[in-house]
């Protein structure tokens, strides 16, 4: 009967933790989906860094006696920041040029075949069998799977392609999506992309890192009160040009707003005997949720 009571309360707490890590991902798609206007948006928001002490949102907000949930992502300064991840901050697989695909996996892994690598990621979601050039594509026959021929339904069925491995996924994954997986193209927001995925649109080391500490304001931290997000492409390109920084080849991928967002919650259950996570993303023109993994 101990052993009974035990395994009663944990499928209890379970199933507790689960429903307070849904009630984030509510909390946090309200918190979306109440800014109406998403043309520009900016790493220093109240849906992307919260300020908690003042107006609690998403970190440890207990509900009743059940628990409590926590809604949070790790930046990419190692600051933890309570709110959502912008998904239009990384680079689209299913609809990025091979060259951006190349350049991110270049500058995160030198070592590697990039420009082999982003031309299988072609042939992966491309429907033709052949390269511009008229080569045939990998056919894959020795991995016992056909090429799919077709876009991408998650990030990691790039584990599929050839030449790419699990070291290299582990260093690109935080910098690639696959949403919107087909009809809107790339777009990536500069307000939030982070230094890798700048690099990738065809900017310099110099460039990129000078990108960053405008948006960043005078405090040089992305995530704060006085940040100058670019208000909209070209306020942007007026930047560039008073900045002596040359437009990209890629100009026409770059936003400076978004419209899907990832949503990671995080439920506790009283007692914090058993925490559950929930990860989706969400569209905000769609008002749905494209994504949903539970752990």
């Amino acid at each position: 009967m101990g052993l009974e009571l035990k395994l009663t309360g944990f499928n209890r707490d379970s199933a507790a933790a689960m429903y307070l890590a849904e009630a984030g991902v509510k909390r946090a798609t309200e918190v979306i989906i109440s800014k109406k206007d998403h043309t520009m948006d900016a790493l220093n928001e109240r849906w992307s860094c919260n300020n908690e002490e003042a107006d609690p949102l998403f970190k440890d907000i207990k509900i009743g006696e059940a628990g409590a949930f926590t809604v949070s992502y790790l930046f990419h300064d190692k600051r933890v920041f309570y709110g959502v991840q912008d998904e239009e901050g990384r680079i689209n697989i299913n609809n990025a040029p091979k060259d951006v695909i190349a350049r991110l996996i270049v500058y995160l892994d030198p070592a590697s075949a990039a420009d082999e690598i982003s031309s299988n990621i072609e042939d992966w979601r491309d429907p033709d069998k052949a390269r511009q050039d008229g080569s045939p594509e990998y056919d894959y026959i020795d991995e016992g799977y056909g090429r799919k021929d077709t876009l991408f339904d998650s990030s990691d069925e790039v584990l599929l392609v050839k030449g790419m491995d699990r070291g290299l996924y582990d260093r690109i994954k935080g910098y690639i999506t696959v949403y919107p997986i087909a009809g809107s193209g790339c777009r990536i927001n500069v307000n939030t992309a982070p230094l890798p995925v700048l690099k990738a649109l065809g900017f310099s080391d110099a460039d990129a890192g000078a990108i960053i500490a405008t948006r960043a304001g005078s405090d040089g931290l992305d995530g704060t009160q006085d940040d100058a997000p670019f208000m909209n492409k070209d306020a942007f390109t007026t930047y560039l040009a008073n900045a002596g920084i040359a437009l990209p080849e890629n100009m026409g991928l770059v936003s400076c707003g978004s419209n899907f967002f990832r949503v990671v919650s995080k439920g506790y259950a009283s007692g914090g005997r058993v925490v559950k996570t929930v990860t989706c993303v969400i569209s905000v023109t769609a008002g749905s949720i494209l994504y949903w993994n539970e752990e």
